[in-house]
C-alpha cells in the first residue's frame, strides 16, 4: 500500500535565520517540515516523529552533527532515511568524515535555493525508491506465507511457526494446542457442483475460521480441504471447547457459492502439550491427525481429542466425541 503521508523534512540547526530560510524554501516547494535547535532536541524529535529527510547542521551547540548522523544511521529503522549535512566550512576532510559517518550529501553555507531544492529532490527520489523496495519485499514475504485461494497462512508457514511455538512451549512448560480440521465429504461437493463451487466453499469456511480465532492463534490451510489452528497458551480442555465452537458454527452457517447457499460440516482432531509422549512438533501433528481420524470413523461432524490415558490431570481416560448424537 502506498505511503500517503507527506514527505517530511527535519531542519536541525541552532541558527534561527538558517532555519527560517530553509523552512521557507521547503514549504514553498510543498514539503512538510519541523525544526530542532540542538542535537538532544533532534534525538528526541527524530525518534518520536515521522520524517524522511534531515537537513542537519554539522556544528550544533551540544554535539557534532556528524556524530548525530552516525547515531541515526545505526538505527535499522533510519538506515533508509536521507541526511544532508550543512556546514559553514568548505573543508575536504570535514566532508569526507561526515560522509563516512553516514551523511548522504553535503551542502556548504551560504547556499542557493536552487541547489538546496535540487539536492532535496535527489534525496526524495532515493527515499521513495527505498520505500517502494520495502513495500515490495513485504508483499513478496506475505505472498510466500499465504495460501493463494483462502488467504490464510500456508502449510510451510504453519510448520515453521509450530516448530518455534513448540520449542517455546517445551522450554517454559507452557500449554500449546493444535486442531486439524477436515471438511466432511468435500469430494461430493466437487463432484456434484464442480471445483469452482468447491473453491467457494473453501473460501467461505476459511473466512469463518479467520473471524473466529484469537489474535494470538494461527490458522492455516493445511492442504486440500484440511485446515489447522495453532493455539498458544491453550490447554486441551479449552482447545476442545474452541474446536466445538468452530464445528457448531460451520454446521449452522450457510456458505455462499455461485450455485447458491450450501451447508457443510467438519471433523476436528485436537492435541496438546505438555504431554509425556509428545517430544517433537511433528508428534503433536500426528496426535491431532489420529484424533481427526477417530472423529471421522465415529461418524464425522465431531470433535475428538487425543488419547490422554497417561496424563494424571485428565480424569477421563479419553474424551467422548463432542457433538455426537
Amino acid at each position: 500500500m502506498p505511503d500517503s503521508r507527506p514527505f517530511t523534512i527535519a531542519i536541525v540547526d541552532d541558527d534561527a535565520a538558517i532555519r527560517r530560510l530553509v523552512k521557507l524554501f521547503l514549504n514553498r516547494a510543498g514539503y512538510e517540515t519541523f525544526e530542532c535547535t540542538t542535537g538532544e532536541e533532534a534525538r528526541a524529535a527524530l525518534a518520536s516523529r515521522p520524517w524522511d529527510l534531515a537537513v542537519l547542521d554539522r556544528r550544533l551547540p551540544d554535539i557534532d552533527g556528524a556524530v548525530l548522523c552516525h547515531e541515526l544511521k545505526a538505527i535499522t529503522e533510519f538506515r533508509a532515511r536521507y541526511v544532508i549535512m550543512l556546514t559553514g566550512e568548505d573543508d575536504q576532510q570535514d566532508k569526507v568524515e561526515g560522509l563516512e559517518l553516514g551523511a548522504d550529501d553535503y551542502i556548504t553555507k551560504p547556499f542557493q535555493a536552487p541547489e538546496l531544492l535540487a539536492r532535496i529532490r535527489a534525496g526524495k527520489r532515493i527515499v521513495d525508491l527505498q520505500k517502494e523496495l520495502v513495500a515490495t519485499n513485504k508483499r513478496l514475504e506475505l505472498l510466500s506465507i499465504t495460501d493463494g485461494l483462502t488467504k490464510l497462512y500456508n502449510h510451510r508457514y504453519l510448520q515453521d511457526e509450530l516448530l518455534r511455538a513448540f520449542e517455546e512451549s517445551h522450554r517454559y512448560q507452557r500449554p500449546l494446542s493444535l486442531a486439524i480440521i477436515d471438511l466432511d465429504f468435500f469430494k461430493k461437493v466437487n463432484d456434484t457442483y464442480g471445483h469452482a463451487v468447491g473453491d467457494d466453499v473453501l473460501k467461505g469456511v476459511s473466512k469463518l475460521f479467520a473471524e473466529s480465532v484469537r489474535s494470538s492463534d494461527l490458522v492455516a490451510r493445511y492442504g486440500g480441504e484440511e485446515f489447522a489452528v495453532m493455539m498458544p497458551e491453550t490447554n486441551l480442555e479449552d482447545a476442545v471447547a474452541f474446536a466445538e465452537k468452530i464445528r457448531s458454527l460451520i454446521e449452522q452457517t450457510e456458505i455462499s457459492t455461485q450455485s447458491g447457499a450450501l451447508r457443510v460440516t467438519v471433523s476436528i482432531g485436537v492435541a496438546s502439550v505438555p504431554h509425556s509422549r509428545i517430544r517433537h512438533a511433528k508428534e503433536l501433528v500426528v496426535q491431532a491427525d489420529k484424533a481427526l481420524y477417530r472423529a471421522k470413523r465415529n461418524g464425522r461432524n465431531l470433535v475428538q481429542a487425543e488419547n490422554r490415558r497417561d496424563i494424571n490431570r485428565v480424569t477421563k481416560p479419553d474424551y467422548t466425541p463432542v457433538g455426537a448424537a
